[in-house]
């Protein structure tokens, strides 16, 4: 325990983890091989993509969300918005490349499935206009209720 953070790996092995982990991943791989091969709005979406998505992944695993949900408490909205404007910045990457094909149009795909998986089920988990109870925890609600 670091700073009061507690290192939790087993959310890697969660849908949600291991999405959030793909997109962060994959940014990186497509932001370095952007450099020479992509433009420069490609670049911000994989850079982006790679700091944000590996911020919400950093506070998953160190459970650092609850103290984050406590000082903000939209920041579950903030990160369902954040899925659907990267969502919508991937289909405008990946329907240009369907033009200019290259070889950085695989990360491009790769990143847009991994989010509008994330995007599926976040938006599935998160509060609707129903009186069905939800998830006893935010870490519950990022795993799709089972966690």
């Amino acid at each position: 325990m670091v700073f009061g953070l507690t290192w939790d790996p087993t959310f890697l092995k969660t849908r949600a983890g291991m999405t959030m982990t793909v997109e962060s991943g994959v940014g990186l791989l497509g932001a370095v091989i952007s450099i020479v091969l992509g433009n420069g709005f490609e670049s911000f979406i994989y850079w982006s993509t790679f700091f944000i998505s590996g911020f919400f992944l950093f506070t998953h695993v160190t459970n650092l969300t609850q103290i984050l949900e406590s000082k903000v408490p939209a920041i579950a909205k903030i990160h369902l918005g954040y899925l659907a404007i990267w969502t919508v910045m991937l289909a405008i990457a990946c329907i240009y490349r369907f033009i200019a094909w290259n070889f950085i149009s695989i990360f491009s795909w790769v990143l847009l499935f991994a989010f509008l998986i994330d995007l599926f089920f976040k938006y599935r988990s998160s509060p609707s206009s129903t009186a069905a109870p939800g998830p006893a925890t935010p870490a519950a609600a990022e795993a799709g209720g089972k966690f």
